[in-house]
């Protein structure tokens, strides 16, 4: 199964982030094991993120497989059509930044549209954060993501739609199989809501991964947060010098649109036997 990634992987070489010998190295360690033949552009975004350690790439190839077939409800059935992905654009805002940081640094915000609880489904939301993972791959891998969440609106009650078995999928995902180095991880309007949840998952967050995470207070005025991330790469609404956050999130779902073919072969690829 052959993925419509849209980079050239000779690009990749070129510029000397990964070497042609050890995409070979993982083509011929994969006709070992029982998982599937991977195309060149999957192989280099593994090898991207684990600083093309191939020993790691090894270990988080397994983990991508892993924990996706076994956890299907927040990884499968990526369609934008289904009832409850529809519902969760309306709940959610969310946008890939046209610019990124040094370093190559992708940045990926998300926030709430609607704040009433009972149309927040964590389900649908994990989901959708996948699919933006993968979308800012496709075209040009960075080498790293930081990620923004906009915790504005997140109230008590929403502490009542966490799904633990299913979060703590997408925190192994995240800690171990994504192929994308995280950078950071902002929290925006840190409130009581967001310590009471990383309480609940701090034993299981690893220490690499907890120092990542930066919270920001709704009495900060954006200086500490611009101080990680520069007001060059960010939307109006948070002090930046880009268009506002909506313009910005219709460019990313109209690629999230055209791109469905590649979650639906992704699906397929895992079902590989």
């Amino acid at each position: 199964m052959t993925l419509p990634f849209q980079f050239n992987v000779k690009t990749i070489i070129e510029d000397g982030r990964i070497t042609e010998s050890d995409i070979s190295a993982i083509k011929i360690w994969l006709q070992t094991t029982s998982l599937p033949p991977l195309q060149e552009h999957f192989i280099v975004l593994f090898l991207l993120a684990c600083s093309n350690d191939l020993v790691s790439v090894k270990i988080t190839i397994e983990a991508y497989f892993k924990i996706k077939n076994e956890a299907p409800q927040i990884f499968n059935n990526c369609d934008l059509e289904n009832t409850d992905m529809k519902k969760i654009l309306r709940v959610v805002g969310f946008c890939i930044l046209p610019r990124r940081m040094d370093n190559n640094t992708v940045v990926i915000v998300g926030k709430l549209n609607d704040t009433n609880y009972r149309n927040c489904d964590v389900i649908s939301v994990a989901k959708l954060g996948n699919m933006l993972l993968h979308l800012s791959q496709i075209y040009d891998p960075p080498n790293e993501v930081t990620l923004v969440i906009d915790m504005k609106g997140m109230g008590l009650m929403h502490l009542t739609c966490i799904k633990m078995r299913a979060m703590l999928s997408e925190l192994a995902y995240v800690q171990e199989g994504v192929p994308l180095k995280v950078r950071e991880i902002h929290i925006l309007n840190a409130n009581y809501i967001f310590y009471r949840i990383l309480d609940l998952f701090k034993m299981f967050i690893k220490n690499e991964l907890l120092t990542k995470i930066r919270a920001h207070s709704a009495k900060n005025d954006f200086q500490e947060f611009h101080k990680y991330v520069p007001v060059s790469v960010l939307p109006e609404e948070y002090g930046g010098e880009l268009a506002c956050f909506d313009e910005i999130m219709k460019e990313t779902l109209e690629e999230l649109v055209q791109n469905q073919p590649f979650f639906k072969a992704e699906e397929e690829l895992r079902k590989f036997k």
